[in-house]
């Protein structure tokens, strides 16, 4: 077989279809990540661009074959550009794009259908397309993705060479006369040749970043995980269920134990003889196996120096690379034991050890009247001593926690078993603080319950951490609605409900109209404002069983419910107008005119996913962009 143009088509089709193949395969494991969808597109359309040339060059339907062949590769390269946006968080050029694409049609239609003219064709092909690559080369230049940026220069090189190569072919087309594209010329070669590679190295290119960029999330994950590991105050020990080999421990533990980590990882408890009794372990294995998870268990492990330590512990079972782990949580309450014991002996010494205390105690009667509190209890709950004397510890409920869970609290301990969680209380002044709190029994020596002994600890600051947490995962921290991901799950299962319930449902795409003006004139700042106000508004026309959500860049998403059809437009265009009411003022108190388009289209439960929702509406933002803007259409 010669390499002529005829095999290098054949073979650009059978590499794109493969390709196509190949990324579908792979398609369910990478297209949560943005762009992906476009990656895809690209394929397919390389693969129908081959299939067309294929065509060509057999002369079935020449003209026309001809025609789909080159549409196609431009929509190869073209959707290239949107999926490098998306993905790399850039804002997609759509208003350039939109032009290339009717220079395209506009250039075509008059060289084949007007004059027919294959040179100036083929002319406006290749500047078109170099045009499309520098673009490409651009993306792939500046983005701030500093975990995948080898990846995207070495495909900015690519692209820029292919777009050189069609620059010089454009040029030498206007001085070499030639219109016959199936003279296997050395141009004509190197650019079905180039097109392979292209293929090839873009789809590499893009799976390289896909992979980068996973890897990189689950590295913030665990440096998140191992910040939350370390800082919690209690000795955490992960050990595989099956043969009790101890995986991992975080520094509280080497405190308590006075074991190091080289010492501990790699072996069992009973190795290191942390069971103080057969009897407890077999216990502490027994219930986790039967139950999958315990609470609260007290139980006596002993130190590297033999020292005996009093320990509440919980644990569960947790699943992790197709194994089984024990995460056990050990509280060491051998100083709260102490001081009841020392409690029982000399109530002076007691009440020494309390008042040099960091952590908070307070001590009741059986009946729940405050007896003591320490010097950290005042200072912790803003009381003065007298204030607090008699009463119960009702003063500091904050009404978060229910009545059953009292009265689970108050059944624990009067039954002689100690009790410990964490409560949110509140101060004297009002403001709400978390604590850890563990409830012990104080019996006499014929076992009756004598008093009750509360040590209190100030978790705030981690509670809050947790809580930072939890909304970062869910929240655009520019604009306080619904990220991306939080957003597309929430809806995904209202839509679910929606279909059950029978519900009326419709999606709304809303896009700021010329935002880039607006970044360009009054700077990046005011755009941030024009983002945050906006969504502030769409939010507070938004129904509290609506979904709103930030979807991108200047684009957010909506979910919303009516009784009937028609009046889902009514309120996006209510949506629509009280934007354009808003008073955006710049640094010289000039008022900036803030104007958005609306996609909307309905959904049909029978037939409807969130993406096919997302994909009409957004056919009908663009053509809402495209009809001039600051409107809304239905599609």
């Amino acid at each position: 077989m010669t390499l002529d143009i005829v095999t290098l088509s054949i073979a650009l089709f059978f590499i794109s279809s493969i390709q196509a193949i190949v990324m579908l395969f792979i398609f369910r494991t990478i297209q949560d990540y943005p762009g992906m969808y476009y990656l895809l597109a690209s394929c397919i359309s390389s693969a129908v661009s081959g299939l067309f040339f294929v065509l060509c060059t057999t002369f079935i339907c020449g003209g026309l074959a001809f025609l789909g062949s080159n549409i196609f590769c431009f929509l190869a390269i073209l959707t290239l550009n949107i999926g490098f946006s998306k993905f790399l968080g850039l804002k997609v050029e759509k208003e350039k794009l939109w032009i290339l694409f009717a220079f395209l049609l506009a250039g075509f239609s008059a060289f084949t259908f007007g004059i027919n003219n294959g040179r100036w064709r083929l002319i406006l092909f290749s500047v078109l397309i170099a045009i499309l690559s520098f673009l490409n080369t651009d993306i792939l230049f500046h983005h701030k993705a500093d975990s995948f940026r080898p990846v995207t220069r070495m495909a900015a090189v690519i692209h820029m060479l292919f777009g050189l190569f069609f620059a010089l072919r454009a040029v030498f087309t206007i001085f070499y006369r030639t219109t016959d594209v199936f003279i296997s010329t050395l141009l004509q070669l190197m650019a079905l040749f180039l097109s392979i590679a292209g293929i090839l190295i873009n789809s590499c290119c893009f799976i390289i970043m896909a992979i980068q960029r996973e890897r990189s999330e689950k590295d913030q994950a665990n440096e998140r995980f191992r910040q939350i590991f370390e800082t919690i105050p209690d000795t955490v020990i992960i050990s595989r269920f099956d043969t009790g080999e101890i995986i991992e421990i975080n520094e509280k533990y080497t405190e308590e134990t006075g074991y190091t980590r080289k010492e501990t990882i790699g072996k069992t408890s009973m190795e290191l003889n942390l069971w103080k009794n057969d009897k407890e372990r077999e216990l502490f294995y027994g219930l986790i196996r039967k139950q999958g998870v315990l609470r609260n268990i007290e139980l006596h492990i002993t130190a590297k120096n033999g020292r005996s330590l009093s320990a509440l512990v919980s644990a569960s079972l947790m699943k992790m690379e197709h194994q089984t782990y024990i995460i056990s949580v050990v509280r060491n309450i051998s100083r709260s034991k102490e001081l009841v014991k020392k409690l029982n002996t000399s109530e002076e010494t007691f009440k020494a050890i309390m008042e040099q205390s960091p952590v908070s105690f307070m001590l009741t009667d059986i009946n729940g009247h405050i007896e003591y509190v320490n010097q950290k209890f005042l200072e912790l709950t803003g009381y003065r001593e007298e204030e607090v004397i008699g009463q119960t510890p009702r003063i500091l409920k904050s009404g978060f926690q229910t009545r059953k869970f009292y009265q689970t609290l108050w059944k624990t301990i009067t039954s002689g078993k100690q009790w410990s969680g964490d409560i949110r209380n509140k101060k004297k002044n009002g403001d709400i603080i978390w604590e850890h709190i563990c409830l012990t029994p104080i019996l006499d020596e014929e076992g009756s319950i004598m008093r009750f002994l509360a040590v209190q600890e100030d978790i705030s600051s981690r509670k809050l951490m947790e809580e930072e947490l939890r909304i970062q995962a869910r929240t655009d921290m520019l604009t306080g609605v619904m990220n991306r991901r939080y957003f597309m799950e929430k809806a995904e299962k209202r839509l679910l409900n929606a279909r059950a319930t029978q519900q009326i449902a419709a999606f709304l795409m809303i896009d700021i109209d010329r935002f880039k003006d607006i970044n360009d004139t009054f700077g990046h700042n005011m755009g941030d404002k024009a983002i945050r106000i906006i969504a502030s508004q769409c939010q507070k026309m938004m129904k509290q069983e609506d979904l709103f959500g930030r979807i991108g860049g200047e684009e957010f998403g909506a979910l919303i419910f009516c009784s009937n059809p028609e009046e889902h437009y009514q309120i996006a265009d209510k949506i629509r107008c009280g934007v354009e009411n808003i008073s955006l003022l710049d640094v010289h108190g000039g008022r900036i005119s803030l104007r958005i388009s609306i996609g909307l289209t309905h959904y049909r439960p029978d037939e409807d996913t969130m993406e096919t929702l997302m994909h009409r509406a957004d056919m009908a933002l663009y053509q809402a962009k495209n009809d001039g803007r600051n409107r809304v259409v239905l599609i």
